[in-house]
């Protein structure tokens, strides 16, 4: 339907009173899977397609918007949907072949109706009943036997309702009106672009009943204070019932144990517990809540000699909530957590106090067969393909991911970035929501819908937008309320692209780590190598306090293959680059003059774009997570060669750079020769440095490496008074028994070389 915009009038349905969250008239819950009666909504469903009315769906919730809106009888319980087709759900309702090509995923941005019959005990007919959605996109309408319950708008994070008023014992009706406007279309939503990635339209993720007595836990937030076992805990009980309840809330607490074979059977909390851990500190606490009030307990308890989070370390606790009224149990709640603390100290990061380097890569939620719609299964298996990859980091996309990964990620040891999809933002956006409020809640929405989980390293408050000014304020705005309202000892971090506006992007002050997208070569000029080089040495310049983080870095394979070797050639050439700064060397060594402490490849998987122009190749493997492309084996080499000694961490100080005796002789008019005094094992070394103190020209220098039999070479396009060659670039069976290195430059050109050294760092 083409139609004139008209800004949204609908508004935010997530607020906070006496510092707890709230949403449609309840406390925005806690989504960690329980052991509670839960009642699942999945399985088949009735749906009409309709050509909406986008205006109307953004328009404010008024009487008469839902008088209206009711209007075609498609929330009455005597309509027949009969004609209607039959659909399982969670899913898109785009149709998906599950090929990686073109028009694999049906283009379907508009409405559909959605409606189910479900029988409802009369054992519940007490009880309070949330309405838990873990994900509807883009806006939703929900009615229960015709009265209607709410509205959400945005696609990628959970809510709720208190339905507990609304259904009866035996057949009960639930519709559901769901519209997403195209992409493009609109400036108020959010997405608002043409992204890169899909726009998949419906019931995307689980829905179900939840039931609890009318006292019972509503939320539990966990931060860790300090790695001596000092934590904060935030609860926040509700009583629904019609008078004032005394009751005796008891936390306790339990070990956990990775090498478990029940670690990944179950997202539950309590599916890992193991010995209880005795808390003197946690005693409990008696609170009387009046009729219909919440009421959030803080406390702080210590843990005795507390095991770590840490990468490849998933050290977890559980803590488990018991309510108790008249001395019987009536509620409880499990979540799990860990200990481990996030700090910068200037340009470095720090996890549980030392010093870190992430080489990370991204993922696109998605499978060719289900879209974006998630089970705890599909999970699992894509983090133990991240895991394989010897990554310490995984970048979520641009989107809040479904809460299951990050508990996954919190098994797994794997720190996460995650990201509200705030995408390429121009000033009229900024505007829209400034006005409308959705980013604000989708921003809170992501942090206390995963709040418990260690995985979770840093919040990015966008991607690659345009606008400065406006996006300034924004971060500002979202840095004092996180940090002020609701901390949780995250970094706060942002993807900016390296050209909009550059490196000295003044969007970066309010935020603890400054992030680049870095494309040279590709999109933002220069070549890979150079272009990066440059871009990071600028932006330390402008940030020397701040930790660089490169967000993205890659390029496509194509569809027809035609990049696949291009794709080897961009990964190792911007990594160069990156890896030469980096604050911590594979070793564990410190480098006192490095600044990238963050870098990230873009993706592990292929995935669907919008509109169906292309398909994204840029992954490491094919949308079917078997066919690997070239590049596989050279990121794995690469990132074992990183990660696979340290984790990443420094553990000790930078190793000065050693002089190697050499013997320079002028072979020909093209090559020199640097002959070792006794030959040398350079396979521990991260790098040569060549002091080069003339050069005619900055021509490309082969650079050779001569053992017993065997050479290799690399080649370098940058000279400069000292030249770095990454020595992991070389054979490593050449690397053991180095004889003596030839310098082989372009006919004409003139090289001076004084000395050469090796280093751990790539500095003197």
């Amino acid at each position: 339907m083409n139609q004139q915009y008209i800004e949204g009038t609908v508004t935010s349905t997530l607020s906070f009173k006496d510092q707890i969250p709230y949403q449609s008239n309840m406390v925005y819950p806690s989504f960690d899977p329980q052991d509670r009666v839960t009642f699942s909504l999945a399985g088949e469903w009735k749906k009409l397609r309709f050509r909406a009315d986008h205006n109307w769906s953004m328009h404010a919730r008024t009487k008469d918007w839902i008088a209206k809106t009711e209007q075609d009888g498609f929330t009455s319980c005597s309509y027949n949907d009969e004609s209607w087709e039959a659909k399982t759900l969670p899913a898109p309702e785009n149709h998906l072949t599950g090929k990686e090509e073109v028009h694999a995923a049906e283009t379907y941005e508009d409405g559909v109706w959605y409606r189910k019959t479900i029988h409802w005990p009369e054992a519940y007919a007490e009880q309070v009943v949330t309405l838990k959605c873990l994900g509807v996109s883009y806006i939703s309408d929900f009615w229960i036997n015709e009265s209607y319950v709410g509205y959400h708008e945005g696609g990628f994070t959970p809510f709720a309702f208190d339905v507990s008023a609304l259904l009866k014992p035996g057949e009960n009706l639930i519709a559901v009106r769901i519209d997403n406007p195209p992409w493009t279309t609109r400036l108020d939503t959010v997405p608002a672009v043409n992204n890169d990635f899909f726009n998949y339209t419906g019931i995307i993720q689980d829905l179900y009943l939840e039931v609890v007595p009318s006292l019972y836990i509503s939320r539990v937030d966990v931060v860790p204070l300090t790695l001596q076992g000092k934590l904060q805990m935030d609860y926040v009980l509700e009583n629904r019932s019609s008078e004032s309840v005394t009751a005796f809330i008891k936390p306790r607490f339990f070990t956990t144990d990775f090498q478990s074979p029940n670690w990944l059977k179950s997202p539950k909390a309590k599916s890992i517990c193991e010995e209880e851990v005795h808390v003197p500190t946690a005693q409990g606490t008696t609170v009387t809540l009046a009729s219909g009030e919440s009421k959030k307990i803080k406390e702080t308890a210590t843990i005795p000699h507390p095991q770590l989070w840490s990468i490849r370390e998933p050290h977890l606790y559980v803590l488990g909530l018991q309510l108790y009224h008249d001395d019987a149990l009536i509620d409880s709640f499990y979540t799990q957590f860990g200990f481990r603390t996030l700090a910068t100290d200037g340009p470095r990061i720090k996890l549980n106090d030392q010093s870190v380097f992430f080489a990370g890569v991204a993922r696109h939620e998605e499978w060719p067969e289900y879209g974006r719609t998630a089970s705890w299964e599909r999970i699992v298996d894509d983090v133990t393909i991240l895991s394989s990859l010897h990554v310490n980091l995984v970048r979520t996309a641009h989107y809040p991911n479904h809460i299951e990964t990050f508990i996954a990620l919190d098994r797994f040891g794997l720190p996460s970035m995650a990201e509200i999809p705030l995408w390429q933002f121009e000033t009229a956006h900024y505007e829209a929501q400034e006005r409308r409020g959705i980013s604000y809640q989708m921003w809170r929405e992501m942090i206390f819908s995963s709040y418990n989980r260690p995985s979770i390293a840093m919040w990015s408050t966008q991607n690659e937008s345009k606008d400065v000014t406006l996006r300034k304020q924004y971060n500002e705005a979202l840095v004092h309320e996180t940090k002020t309202n609701y901390p949780d000892g995250r970094l706060l971090t942002q993807s900016s692209a390296a050209d909009q506006p550059g490196f000295h992007d003044p969007t970066m002050e309010p935020l603890d780590v400054a992030g680049w997208t870095m494309y040279f070569g590709i999109f933002h000029g220069s070549t890979p190598y150079e272009g990066t080089k440059h871009f990071i040495e600028q932006a330390h310049q402008a940030w020397p306090d701040k930790p660089i983080m490169n967000t993205e870095y890659g390029i496509w394979s194509n569809a027809d293959r035609s990049y696949i070797e291009k794709q080897v050639e961009i990964y190792q050439d911007v990594q160069l680059a990156l890896l030469e700064k980096a604050t911590v060397t594979p070793g564990g060594e410190h480098n006192p003059n490095g600044y990238v402490a963050t870098i990230d490849y873009w993706t592990a998987f292929d995935w669907y774009v919008n509109h169906n122009q292309f398909y994204q190749t840029m992954g490491i493997f094919h949308m079917d997570r078997l066919a690997k492309k070239p590049l596989y084996d050279h990121f794995v080499h690469d990132h074992k060669r990183l990660l696979q000694q340290t984790n990443g961490f420094a553990s000790k100080e930078g190793i000065p750079s050693k002089p190697l005796p050499v013997t320079i002789e002028q072979t020909n008019d093209v090559q020199q020769t640097l002959r070792l005094q006794e030959k040398e094992d350079l396979t521990s070394a991260n790098y040569l440095i060549v002091h080069v103190s003339h050069f005619s020209q900055s021509d490309p220098v082969t650079i050779h490496l001569h053992g017993d039999e065997d050479e290799s070479c690399f080649i370098t396009y940058t000279l400069e008074e000292y030249t770095v060659i990454p020595l992991w670039r070389f054979d490593s069976d050449v690397r053991k028994g180095v004889q003596f290195i030839s310098i082989t430059h372009t006919k004409g050109q003139s090289i001076t070389i004084k000395g050469l050294y090796r280093s751990h760092t790539g500095t003197l």
